[in-house]
């Protein structure tokens, strides 16, 4: 074997555990310490891990654990002055204003 093929070997069986070993989202978001470890090695890497696929995924782990699965939305309204009358709250049909009668005007005319 050349030197060449040595070196190659060598650096394919270092880098090979940590592509092996990277976490994924689900597993950092299972595993705060995990996450909190990575959190950190991205901290001390500075500019440099804009670049790095492992904090990548641990910026998306930590968005996915802050911000969960994003549906919080009330379909309904909600009531916050329960003795209010109910055509004032939102989301309810306004009472019908009642009608002039017809037999009424005619006569006072």
């Amino acid at each position: 074997m050349n030197a060449k093929t040595l070196v190659i070997i060598g650096i394919f069986s270092i880098t090979t555990p940590a592509w092996a070993a990277a976490p994924t989202i689900d597993q950092l978001v299972a595993n705060p310490t995990l996450l909190n470890a990575e959190m950190d090695r991205c901290k001390h890497l500075g500019m440099a891990a804009n670049d790095d696929a492992r904090c990548q995924t641990a910026w998306r782990a930590e968005n996915k654990r802050f911000f969960g699965n994003g549906v919080t939305y009330t379909p309904t309204p909600v009531n916050i002055f329960p003795n209010t009358p109910a055509y004032v709250s939102p989301g309810q049909a306004k009472p019908a204003l009642p009608q002039p009668s017809q037999a009424g005007s005619e006569n006072g005319k």
